[in-house]
Parts: structure tokens; C-alpha cells; sequence
């Protein structure tokens, strides 16, 4: 809980306008980079929006607490720069990340929260809610002048501090969420006293005298070290659910070698189906997108579901899991044999063996059709070599393919002030 500080940038009188968009557009535009770190969005959306509207709510609760517990501390004999200084960096920062962090300990057994990756993301909206919030009251009580140093300052130490803060919240759940016993009841502790710790080292550097330049880069290396510690963790999680997908993704569940391979590499998305644009058109690419995001969703939450030890969570995994793989085949004949083949014929190097030769006679076919002047109909040409193969490699894959997901699917079924 910081005492207002600014840079002496002036604005005039009355004119909140830009203030009040840099204090909730930066904000929110970390919250945004953060979310899109999750490459396999295993996580949904509108959980993200509830875990937000739970920070929100979070604001009014901790003001009311905490000028509750200045109360108490007055009435204790405190004296009122005592009770401030006692408030701001030991008392509010408890108060504020158990509420903050509301949101996502109520989402820690749902099956919308797979891996620490949702976790960090659930908590750093929760935490980024409550700061704009928090931003827009300073702001109605910044000093003449200083309102738009204000914003600024907060939006790119504290706000992020709290972001932070709260991630940290959601790992320690998301990490020990598989384990059994007193184990995740730890790790929830282990979280918040992770959270109240860097809360109350910021508002300890804050509050420790004036506002000098050193104390506010101090300030603005905390608030960016805690979306970096953020990032990092995401980094980390997404390189566990890589390591499940090769684990869980396979011809069980109605995805090849290939497919699984790509799913793995969702960052280098763009430049692998970009011959897919410029064959089929962007809306097949699309298609395609969605079909290898979902397999990627598919593959987290069966390994999810292999994991945790709650039976009735299983259980909603399971669903969620049989979910994704009728909204997986549906894709898959959106998508259309002939460019599935195509995509095929794209894959890394483990498909090579099957899919390889089909790829280069398809480069041929492409080649002549532009040398020869009449011109040929590339995809007739393959549709006329797959009708003559009958059951061969192509159809014979797709067939092996659909078979074992049917039967995979079958066994499946088996503050006064209000503080920072």
C-alpha cells in the first residue's frame, strides 16, 4: 500500500481521461501477453473472465478489512503513521492475496484447471483485476498534476507486482495439484506465503522514505520481475505438457505420430501451414489451426485425467476428454480428406516413411500442371489415384486412424487506504 507517488508529469485539472487509460490499458495489455504465452490453451477463457471478476470483487472486500484492521491497531494505541506503515507491508498484503487468489483456489479440483500453465494465467487476471480497480481509486485521490505520473508508475510496478503476486498462487496450486493427502493444502500455504512475501517486500521498498529515482526503478524492477518470473513458469509448464502430449497423444486416440509432433510445436504454427493458406485458402487453414489445438487440448487433459488421484475429477476429465475428440472428428471431415492428406504430407521427419513419397508426387503434379499448357486439376488427380488405391496408404491410415479412436472412445466411455 504505497503512499502516492508520481513522476512530475503534468495534466490538467479535471482531465482524468488518459490517466485512467494508461492505469487499465497496461494492465490489461500484460494480462493479454501473458495469456497468449499458453500456446495449447488448456485453460478456457471464460474461466480467465471469472478469475478476473473474482479480483475485481476482491477489491472491496480488502478495503473494508483493511480499514477494519486500522482500526483495530489504533484502538490499540498505535499511532496513525505506526498503524499505516504496520498496514501497508505486513497486514494488507495477507489480507489482499488470500482474497485476490479467491478465484483460482476455488477453480484448483475443476476440470477447467489442468497444470500450473492455468494457474499462472488464473492468477495473474485475478491479481491484474484488482489492480486496476485499486489503480482508478488512487487516481480519483492523486495530487493536481501528478495524476498521469501516478498511473503510469502503478500500472507498470504495482499492477504488475499484483499480477505477479497472484501467479505465484496459482503454480504452487497447479504444481502439487496430482499429488495426494496434506500435500496440495501445503502448496496452497507454500503459494500465498510466496505471494505475501514479494507483496510486502515491494510495499516495504515503497514505504522505507521519499520517492527517489533509485526507489523507483526499484519499484519498476519488482513490478517486471514478477510478469518474468510469470513467463518463466509458463515457459517451464508448457515444456511439461510437451513432454505429456508425446506421452498421451498417439493412434488411441486417433492422432498420428505426426500430428502429435506438430501439436508439440504450436509456436512455429505460422510457418508450418503456411503452404495450407496458399493451397486452400485461409479458411481451411483455420480448420486446421483448430483441429491441431484441439488435439493439443486433448492430449493435456488424458494426461490430466491419468494423473490426478480425485476419482469425480477424473471423471470430468473424462468427459471433457470424450468432448474434444467428437469436436476433433468433426474438424477432421471439416478439414476434408484432401487437405488432411495434404497437412500429412507436411509433417516432421517421424512420418517421413508414410508420408513422404505422397508429398513429392505432389510437387510433381503441381510442377507439370504449370508447364503444360492445357493445365490439370491437382486434387482430381488425387482424388483419381486414391479412388484406384482403394485401400492404400492414404485411405488405409485414415481408416486405422478413426478405427482406433471409435474404439478408444469406446473404452473410454468404459483498505481505508486500500492497499497493494
Amino acid at each position: 500500500m504505497p503512499r502516492d507517488v508520481g513522476l512530475a508529469l503534468e495534466t490538467p485539472p479535471l482531465t482524468l481521461l488518459i490517466p485512467t487509460l494508461v492505469s487499465i490499458g497496461v494492465p490489461l495489455g500484460f494480462l493479454w501477453f501473458v495469456r497468449r504465452m499458453d500456446l495449447y490453451a488448456s485453460g478456457s477463457f471464460r474461466t480467465v473472465l471469472v478469475c478476473f471478476g473474482a479480483g475485481l470483487a476482491a477489491f472491496p472486500a480488502a478495503y473494508v478489512l483493511n480499514t477494519q484492521a486500522r482500526g483495530l491497531m489504533l484502538a490499540s494505541g498505535l499511532t496513525a503513521v505506526a498503524a499505516s506503515l504496520l498496514l501497508r507491508t505486513t497486514v494488507a498484503p495477507i489480507i489482499e492475496e488470500v482474497l485476490k487468489s479467491a478465484g483460482v483456489v476455488y477453480y484448483a479440483n475443476k476440470p477447467q484447471f489442468t497444470y500450473f500453465v492455468d494457474g499462472a494465467i488464473y492468477g495473474f487476471a485475478a491479481g491484474t483485476a484488482f489492480a486496476v480497480i485499486e489503480n482508478v481509486n488512487y487516481l480519483q485521490n492523486a495530487p493536481e498534476g501528478l495524476a498521469l505520473g501516478t498511473a503510469i508508475n502503478r500500472a507498470f510496478s504495482t499492477s504488475l507486482m499484483h499480477g505477479g503476486a497472484s501467479a505465484l498462487v496459482g503454480v504452487a496450486i497447479g504444481r502439487f495439484r496430482f499429488e495426494k493427502g496434506w500435500t496440495r493444502a501445503f502448496a496452497l500455504v507454500g503459494g500465498w506465503g510466496a505471494a505475501i512475501a514479494l507483496h510486502s517486500a515491494f510495499n516495504r521498498l515503497v514505504n522505507s522514505g521519499p520517492m527517489d529515482t533509485m526507489r523507483l526503478i526499484g519499484a519498476f524492477g519488482i513490478g517486471f520481475g514478477a510478469v518474468g518470473l510469470t513467463a518463466l513458469f509458463i515457459l517451464w509448464g508448457l515444456r511439461v505438457q510437451r513432454r505429456w502430449l508425446r506421452q498421451s497423444l498417439g493412434l488411441d486416440v486417433g492422432v498420428t505420430s505426426g500430428e502429435s509432433e506438430v501439436v508439440q510445436k504450436l509456436a512455429d504454427l505460422d510457418e508450418l501451414l503456411r503452404p495450407i493458406t496458399e493451397v486452400f485458402g485461409p479458411q481451411k487453414r483455420d480448420a486446421v489451426e483448430r483441429f491441431l489445438r484441439i488435439q493439443a487440448r486433448l492430449g493435456i487433459k488424458r494426461k490430466a485425467q491419468q494423473l490426478t488421484p480425485d476419482a469425480k475429477l477424473a471423471a470430468a476429465l473424462a468427459a471433457e476428454v470424450a468432448d474434444l475428440r467428437e469436436e476433433m472428428d468433426q474438424l477432421r471431415r471439416e478439414v476434408g480428406v484432401y487437405c488432411m492428406t495434404f497437412v500429412r504430407s507436411i509433417l516432421p521427419p517421424e512420418t517421413e516413411a508414410l508420408w513422404d513419397p505422397l508429398a513429392k508426387r505432389l510437387a510433381e503434379v503441381e510442377a507439370r500442371r504449370e508447364t503444360e499448357s492445357g493445365g490439370m486439376n491437382l486434387w482430381q488427380t488425387l482424388g483419381d489415384r486414391a479412388d484406384a488405391a482403394g485401400d492404400g496408404a492414404a485411405g488405409g491410415a485414415f481408416a486405422d486412424s478413426d478405427a482406433a479412436e471409435d474404439d478408444a472412445t469406446a473404452g473410454d466411455a468404459a483498505a481505508g487506504d486500500p492497499s497493494t
